[in-house]
């Protein structure tokens, strides 16, 4: 396949709509199926609710040895979102040398130079000893659900090492925070408007919540990590009240916390029990409850890890560059197949920039997607390649 063809390819499955909500990758999934079909490689469909399918494409090597490298990419994106595009967000326009498209740099590219570079060594003949296992998963921006199902399902199991092809402009990327979402619901009563000393008002025991957290009375562990820096926390979403003469008997607050692997969940989700028990002492009508909406570790792979430096040394011999090993703030998938059986190392890799990922006019750089299918083709050939 040429990159003619690679380019088109592309287009074609950013032309694809698959916002997530609610999804809809199953479109994608079977486009996948078609060319991989079309070029004689071994796919699985893997259905994970309606709509919703997870593809699994598989380059055999001759067996000489029991080596998978995986490669993994995401198949839905987020919504454009409410602000003007220049281009409009699903024609996937090409204008010097960029592609526009939601999904363009998150992660469409990364995932389909993954594809490409299994169609090419295919019609290469590269002489492969282990397999190349590329997992194409459905709704890695809310919950990482398809990461999740494979894993359970123990696609998984057979990886050596798995590369999750997200932008990171050409940085091995060996860990990420994880993302722990909390929903803090407060209770109070309805009265009329005029009247308000009749109700309880959602909204004041919130505003009591929201002081405390910010006035650090949340007590977790914020040691700094060397790769991610401190642990943060957003209160990112909030909701209350329907009519302007009513005193509000709900109000929901969702806070979003960013972890590093010194800190658990758990310990962070029975401080925020501890402190609203606190605070009904002090304002002795809140009531409230917590729901976790989003529960993902975040993910470590040791930097002296052999998959690292291998992946290090063959990216410096076709770059001439060697980077250091470098952490991200955002999570990916690498949060679910991390729990797999198997123990494998997990580095976050492309070529593609990912600047622009879930803003308006989101772009990859033509030449960054076809540079990234050929370092691909590199690293799977020096990892299961047969050996002269």
């Amino acid at each position: 396949m040429n990159a003619n063809r690679a380019v088109e390819e592309l287009k074609d499955i950013l032309q694809t709509e698959t916002v997530n909500p609610p999804g809809n990758e199953e479109a994608v999934a079977k486009k996948l199926e078609t060319l991989f079909t079309e070029y004689g490689i071994e796919t699985e469909l893997v259905p994970h609710s309606e709509g919703r399918i997870n593809l699994i494409a598989t380059l055999k090597g001759d067996g000489s040895s029991d080596y998978v490298l995986g490669l993994s990419g995401h198949m839905d994106v987020v919504p454009p979102g409410d602000n003007p595009w220049d281009y409009e967000p699903f024609a996937a326009k090409e204008v010097d040398g960029q592609i526009y498209a939601r999904g363009a740099c998150d992660m469409k590219s990364g995932l389909m130079a993954c594809v490409i570079a299994l169609i090419q060594m295919k019609e290469e003949g590269v002489p492969l000893s282990g397999d190349v296992k590329l997992l194409a998963s459905v709704g890695e921006e809310v919950g990482a659900v398809g990461a999740q199902q494979l894993t359970n399902e123990g696609y998984t199991e057979d990886l050596n090492a798995l590369i999750i092809a997200e932008p990171t402009n050409g940085n091995v990327t060996v860990t990420h925070k994880g993302a722990l979402w909390v929903e803090i619901i407060c209770y109070g009563k309805t009265a009329h408007g005029s009247r308000p000393h009749k109700g309880t008002n959602a909204i004041l025991h919130m505003n009591a919540v929201i002081n405390a957290l910010e006035n650090g009375r949340l007590k977790m562990d914020d040691t700094e990590d060397s790769f991610l820096g401190k642990p943060s926390f957003s209160i990112n979403a909030i909701e209350a009240g329907g009519s302007p003469n009513m005193v509000p008997d709900m109000c929901r607050a969702v806070i979003d916390f960013r972890t590093v692997p010194s800190q658990k969940h758990e310990e962070i989700l029975a401080e925020i029990h501890r402190l609203l028990e606190a605070l009904k002492v002090e304002v002795p009508e809140l009531s409230g409850e917590v729901q976790v909406l989003n529960d993902l570790p975040p993910m470590e792979t040791a930097a002296s890890d052999p998959f690292v430096d291998h992946l290090l040394n063959v990216l410096e011999k076709e770059t001439g560059e060697r980077k250091e090993p470098t952490g991200m703030s955002g999570y990916t998938d690498g949060s679910q197949f991390m729990k797999s059986k198997s123990n494998f190392p997990i580095i976050i890799w492309s070529a593609i920039n990912g600047s622009t990922a879930h803003q308006p006019n989101e772009y990859v750089e033509v030449e960054d997607y076809l540079c990234s299918i050929d370092l691909f083709k590199k690293i799977a050939i020096s990892y299961v390649g047969r050996k002269a």
